[in-house]
């Protein structure tokens, strides 16, 4: 084994440090220290590692480490206290922050854009319903939107929102932020589930939201989320063919 001079070890020890620094972006400490949340390595309450420590670890700036822990204290998973420190929320909502598309768009380097398309109460089809263990007599809203990367088509989504999960929630309220942001900031849902699959671009909203040619393939998102036995929201996400989904586990 050949042992290189002590300076050029440092140098390139130092190099080495610098582009770790240099790749570790304010979202990149943020789904470390989500990983971490749903893990279990950071239980429910519990004072995680100070801004310096956490930057000696991941070899960024300290600046890096605020901001991700300042936006996941916005989003509920995380608990800041002047002279206290940052803790685990009680019953953070990891998988939340995770399905958010300001999040996912922003990570990749993109400008978020969002748009809500069409609010009306109606009664579900009846494969949501079923989904969501309803009568398809019950009355839900039903919510379309569409979202962009530097104003390119990105996801339309279609969303089917249950009032007595949801009170408070307002057509003026989802002009501002996303169903998926406000559910966020306002109901502690608990559990849910996803399925992924390929499906056709249909005519009107989506083929129109995603600026594609009805029939053309498209990838579906489906979730459903749960406060307890109370179902809160279906989702639909449409993307287009290109789009490459990637997840964390």
């Amino acid at each position: 084994m050949i042992e290189l001079p002590s300076h050029v070890a440092q140098a390139l020890s130092a190099e080495l440090q610098e582009r770790k620094r240099r790749n570790m972006t304010w979202q990149a400490v943020q789904e470390e220290v989500l990983t971490r949340i749903h893990n279990g390595n950071w239980p429910e309450g519990e004072l995680i590692p100070t801004e310096a420590e956490l930057a000696t670890e991941f070899g960024c700036a300290r600046a890096t480490v605020n901001r991700a822990l300042q936006t996941l204290a916005q989003s509920g998973v995380l608990e800041r206290r002047r002279k206290v420190g940052t803790r685990v929320a009680q019953h953070p909502r990891v998988q939340m922050v995770r399905f958010l598309l300001r999040r996912e768009i922003e990570a990749s380097g993109k400008i978020y854009g969002y748009r809500l398309l069409d609010w009306q109460e109606c009664s579900p089809p009846a494969d949501v319903a079923q989904s969501m263990l309803l009568r398809t007599d019950d009355s839900l809203m039903r919510v379309q939107a569409r979202f962009t990367a530097d104003a390119a088509p990105y996801c339309c989504e279609e969303r089917w929102i249950n009032y007595y999960a949801t009170p408070g929630l307002t057509r003026e309220a989802l002009t501002q932020m996303s169903p998926c942001e406000w559910l966020l900031g306002h109901v502690p849902i608990n559990r849910g589930s996803m399925a992924i699959g390929a499906t056709q671009a249909s005519p009107g909203f989506t083929a129109e939201a995603l600026d594609v040619t009805a029939g053309d393939p498209v990838l579906l998102v489906e979730r459903i989320d749960w406060l307890n036995n109370m179902p809160v929201s279906l989702t639909r996400r449409y993307f287009p063919q290109h789009h490459r989904f990637a997840a964390t586990i």
